[in-house]
């Protein structure tokens, strides 16, 4: 399945979310049961909105669209081994505060192990942040590879690393609360 196709776009990177989501909401009217259309055409509209709303998975099909071939496994860039270091110990030291918290047996005890969740969430966030800032460097690299300059395929490496590493950390914060 073509995702562009199935939403009547444009084989492109770079998509506005609102660009995206009026697609979407066309395709919705043209393939939605109640409007006409099958249960299964509108799964493929929902899987191509969710496809094309993660840049890794967007530069995949762009590729795809593309016939371009590549090495879809290897190296991630240098910069993301940093990175992922930094990730790692968040997420440790965020496992670690979740069991301690788990482990404590009474309200007092949970309660002196605030000031460590706060900075643990804090130190989340942090990463967060980092990991926002560079899936954002990756995704402006998008007209450079529309033009045939990079390495698209390293790109979609590191995109799907930081997409992975963003759901790790949101769950981990999520289990903070």
């Amino acid at each position: 399945m073509d995702p562009f196709t199935t939403l009547g776009l444009e084989p492109k990177l770079a998509i506005s979310e609102e660009e995206l989501r009026a697609a979407f909401r066309e395709a919705g009217k043209r393939d939605h049961p109640d409007a006409g259309g099958t249960g299964e055409d509108f799964a493929k509209v929902q899987e191509a909105f969710a496809q094309l709303s993660r840049p890794s998975k967007r530069l995949r099909a762009w590729l795809a669209a593309k016939n371009l071939t590549g090495d879809e496994r290897g190296a991630i860039s240098p910069g993301l081994v940093d990175l992922f270091g930094k990730v790692g110990t968040v997420l440790q030291q965020a496992d670690a505060v979740t069991k301690r918290r788990e482990s404590a047996l009474s309200a007092l005890a949970k309660a002196m192990l605030e000031p460590a969740v706060q900075q643990t969430r804090e130190a989340l966030e942090a990463a967060l942040d980092d990991v926002a800032a560079s899936t954002a460097a990756e995704e402006a690299q998008f007209p450079a590879i529309e033009s045939g300059a990079g390495d698209p395929w390293r790109t979609a490496r590191d995109l799907a690393f930081l997409e992975k590493w963003q759901a790790e950390l949101k769950s981990r914060f999520a289990a903070l609360w």
